[in-house]
This record gives C-alpha cells, sequence and structure tokens, in this order.
C-alpha cells in the first residue's frame, strides 16, 4: 500500500506551494534566506504575497517598498500576476553596478 492511499486528514484538496528568497540587505533583515509558504488560501497574487511576507520590515523601517525588487522564476518584474504551483519569488534590494 502506498503512502497515497490513505486519506489525507485536513486536506482541502487544494495547494499552492511557493518558495519564497531572500537576497542581499532583505536576507538580512528578514533574518532568513528561504521559505515555503502554501498560499492555497490567500488570493495567490504577487504583491499580495510581498505585502504580507514584508509588511513587517517595512512598517518598521528595516527595509523600503520602493528599493525592493522581485522575481518570479528568475524574471525581474514589477507587475502584479497571479502565482502558480511551485513557482519561485525573489526579493533582492536594488542593486547597482559599474
Amino acid at each position: 500500500m502506498w503512502a497515497t492511499d490513505f486519506p489525507q486528514p485536513f486536506s482541502t484538496g487544494s495547494f499552492m506551494k511557493v518558495t519564497v528568497l531572500f537576497f542581499g540587505k532583505v536576507a538580512d533583515v528578514m533574518g532568513e534566506r528561504r521559505r515555503v509558504l502554501d498560499l492555497a488560501d490567500t488570493s495567490g497574487r504577487l504583491f499580495d504575497l510581498r505585502q504580507s511576507v514584508l509588511e513587517p520590515a517595512f512598517a518598521s523601517g528595516g527595509l523600503e517598498a520602493q528599493r525592493v525588487l522581485m522575481s518570479v522564476n528568475q524574471v525581474l518584474t514589477n507587475d502584479d500576476r497571479a502565482l502558480q504551483d511551485g513557482d519561485e519569488v525573489a526579493f533582492f534590494p536594488v542593486f547597482s553596478g559599474g
């Protein structure tokens, strides 16, 4: 018998796991570099995820919203979008180079 043959208690049947990565100052302020979230009971939108995850850092002054970039599946974006199961979202500080 396989583990999947057993009924899953408390399962809603709808899962949406998203991996959130933090880099640079964002990781320092958040105190972590990686978090896996289940967005099944949320809107599943990028801007909502950003708000819920980073709001404490914005409110405390640890991060400035306009100085945090984001990407979905390693593609920079500043547009809101629906997230999909398995997506990788990254938050990182504005960078410069020369």
